[in-house]
């Protein structure tokens, strides 16, 4: 069971990463929404996005990995440095920040 709580925790360095790159490109002064991403991707690739399922617990493909270091111009090895760098205080908050991600992290800590 400890590999799939590494994993869980790994999902969730991916979401946050994924949010940060998002936030950090500003839209009419304001960080980019995740209905623009996922409109923008549309237009720009003619991929259906969720950037929700993306940033919240993705279960990601290499696919979209390399579509979302496309959209941000960041090489891949970064994309991972970035998700490496990711604290285990920042992956603790952003679980206790949603419910469902805590209820399903619970199963871990149980076994």
């Amino acid at each position: 069971m400890q590999y799939q709580k590494k994993v869980f925790r790994y999902k969730v360095a991916v979401g946050l990463v994924n949010k940060r790159l998002r936030e950090g490109i500003f839209v009419n002064n304001k960080p980019m929404t995740q209905i623009y991403l996922n409109n923008d991707i549309k237009e720009r690739y003619n991929i259906d996005w969720n950037c929700a399922r993306e940033e919240s617990l993705p279960n990601t493909t290499l696919q979209n990995i390399f579509l979302i270091c496309d959209y941000f111009n960041i090489d891949i090895s970064r994309y991972f440095e970035m998700v490496k760098s990711v604290s285990d205080e920042e992956v603790d908050i952003a679980i206790n920040s949603k419910k469902k991600l805590t209820r399903l992290y619970s199963i871990y800590l149980k076994s």
